[in-house]
């Protein structure tokens, strides 16, 4: 399916054509992205190959719709002879097997970094174009190089900014907060009514009656508060999306003191401190968040710290997770499929709020979001106050 012999002249080649033709923002740093992903899929499956692009390459939604027709049209062309002129042009772009690149040719190895032979920016903060852009495409290339960007490395990107939220989103978020039944307390409490007698207080009510029992007292089992976790997926892919997670983050912090908020992309960090602020009345922009927000995505890792450095103390039979992302994610499927599992022993929900679930056709296809899925109770989507009075928590 492999139009060239060799992968990095095909990565190389495809980038460029989406770089020239769709007008994707492909730097150097996504190529050694791609190349790094591609060492742990299998390069035989077109499928693994093209969703272990996609969150790589696309920056955000309308882009990731062009990638898949885009990526067959490349790599799996109509199997008509071409032309003579094509197959010239086609001889000229780089890394052209000698042969021509009419027919499939297996690969030989996988890939490694330094295959793309991309030099480091220079003392004036321009970086080389990449190999087989003319000179002549002086302002195109300096686009290319510009796009600096790296899903494996700290973001760039403006911090997110924290507004207070209407009523609407405070009484939905008020509502959900009251339908969640996590179950009661262990702990018998006094009651006007209950289930069990009190007989203690009664016998010392009655004190005052000259030791008649006259008001008969009970005890019962108070429903348990949930906790909510919100982890909020900062990284590129998600930068149309993220704006409804952070108001469904600041309303659940209106509605219930036991909340507590998280950004992630490639990094985790808790920003629940700015998310108080905010429901407050203070409109905030959150700095600091570096390689958790605005970067690539690492949802098994970033989990996985999450689960490591708060799971002690914030997990337990009385929490709701709530995680806001696509699942398009370039780390170890088996790796996000553990951490989940995790997550769901020791929780009593888990909401997952996939965007991509509004597309016509979307799939959960990916392999970050199949991986995640065995361990999800609720998997939706809330755009406004209303789809969020709507959401119903299965536990």
């Amino acid at each position: 399916m492999y139009p060239f012999a060799s992968l990095p002249d095909n990565l190389a080649a495809f980038c460029d054509m989406l770089r020239r033709t769709h007008r994707f923002r492909i730097g150097p740093g996504e190529l050694r992205d791609a190349a790094r992903a591609l060492e742990l899929v299998d390069l035989g499956s077109e499928p693994a190959v093209r969703h272990t692009l996609r969150p790589i390459l696309s920056a955000n939604r309308d882009e990731a719709e062009l990638f898949d027709p885009a990526f067959r049209s490349f790599f799996i062309p109509a199997t008509a002879e071409p032309s003579s002129d094509e197959v010239a042009a086609r001889g000229a772009e780089p890394g052209a097997a000698a042969g021509g690149p009419g027919a499939p040719v297996e690969l030989q190895r996988r890939p490694d970094a330094s295959d793309l032979d991309f030099d480091e920016q220079d003392a004036g903060g321009a970086a080389a174009a990449p190999a087989g852009i003319d000179e002549g495409e002086s302002d195109s290339a300096a686009m290319f190089a510009r796009s600096s960007y790296s899903p494996l490395e700290a973001a760039t990107t403006d911090a997110p900014r924290l507004t207070l939220v209407d009523e609407e989103w405070t009484d939905a978020a008020r509502a959900l907060v009251q339908r969640v039944r996590i179950g009661l307390s262990r702990r018998w409490r006094p009651a006007i009514k209950g289930r069990r007698f009190d007989v203690r207080r009664t016998l010392r009510s009655s004190l005052q009656t000259g030791g008649e029992a006259l008001t008969a007292k009970w005890l019962r089992r108070r429903r348990r508060a949930p906790r909510f976790v919100v982890l909020i997926d900062g990284s590129r892919s998600m930068s149309a999306y993220t704006r409804s997670a952070l108001q469904l983050a600041v309303a659940l912090t209106r509605a219930t003191a036991r909340v507590e908020v998280f950004t992630f992309s490639t990094s985790l960090q808790r920003v629940t401190g700015d998310v108080r602020k905010a429901a407050a009345g203070e409109t905030r922009d959150v700095a600091g968040l570096e390689a958790a927000w605005g970067g690539g995505t690492s949802i098994g890792g970033c989990l996985g710290e999450f689960v490591r450095t708060f799971g002690e103390r914030l997990l337990s039979r009385d929490t709701v997770v709530i995680i806001a992302s696509d699942g398009l994610d370039v780390g170890d499927p088996g790796g996000l499929r553990e951490t989940m599992a995790t997550l769901r022993r020791r929780s009593a929900a888990i909401v997952w709020l996939n965007p991509l679930l509004d597309t016509a056709g979307y799939e959960p296809t990916a392999a970050g979001m199949s991986a995640a899925r065995a361990s999800i109770t609720s998997f939706t989507n809330i755009t406004d106050a209303a789809s969020l009075a709507r959401l119903r928590i299965k536990n």
